[in-house]
């Protein structure tokens, strides 16, 4: 018994360990507070840090749903509401959201530019003869993308839209250009050539179709 006794202390000591890490919540988390007459969707920040969150819904079944993405500053310790939507009587109100959120980036910058002022972030302009791509983590389209474009030696130009919100805003400025009016994206975001192309679903029959001569 004595000597089994190392191994079963270790053995508490990892399940108090993943116990804690499962009760811990999570930085920001979205949370949906429904009253008879509207939903409202906040943005929790559960750290002592100032957070931005970003929002994206697109819901049937209400009066209004997001047409752009919302994107809020979320106080430490605080709850910031970042949308209401107002269902419609006697229809099944159901939504799909994009919630995610980073720590105030960039500190240097923005102490440069004085406290409490917005932060600048350079964000190089599109060049229409430059293959520019858009993509998330967990991914797997914008990996098949990429590595085909790599496979085959494609030059192009690739933006994480979770680095910086900014990178979010100028994909969905330019999408609204090229027709995108509102609803949910599916990654990864293309464009070149004056042509954008989004909410792919099968990758590889748009690879095979699409014309990437000039590219290399």
């Amino acid at each position: 018994m004595i000597k089994r006794l190392p191994i079963i202390i270790t053995i508490l000591l990892l399940f108090v360990s993943a116990f804690a890490k499962a009760q811990t919540p999570p930085a920001v988390e979205l949370i949906e507070e429904k009253q008879p007459k509207r939903w409202n969707l906040y943005a929790q920040n559960n750290t002592d840090e100032m957070q931005e969150a970003f929002l994206l819904v697109q819901g049937e079944g209400f009066r209004r749903s997001a047409d752009r993405p919302t994107i809020k500053k979320v106080p430490p310790r605080s709850k910031v509401l970042m949308i209401t939507l107002i269902p419609i009587k006697g229809v099944e109100p159901t939504y799909t959201k994009i919630f995610t959120f980073q720590e105030e980036a960039l500190q240097t910058v923005s102490r440069r530019k004085g406290e409490g002022e917005e932060e600048y972030v350079n964000i190089r302009p599109l060049d229409s003869k430059e293959l520019t791509i858009f993509v998330e983590e967990d991914c797997p389209l914008c990996e098949l993308l990429v590595n085909f474009l790599n496979e085959n030696h494609y030059k192009y130009r690739k933006l994480d839209i979770h680095t910086h919100y900014k990178v979010r805003e100028f994909m969905f400025d330019h999408l609204k250009k090229g027709g995108y009016k509102s609803g949910m994206v599916g990654m990864p975001v293309i464009m070149y050539q004056n042509r954008k192309h989004w909410s792919i679903n099968d990758m590889p029959d748009f690879i095979k179709k699409y014309d990437w001569s000039g590219l290399k």
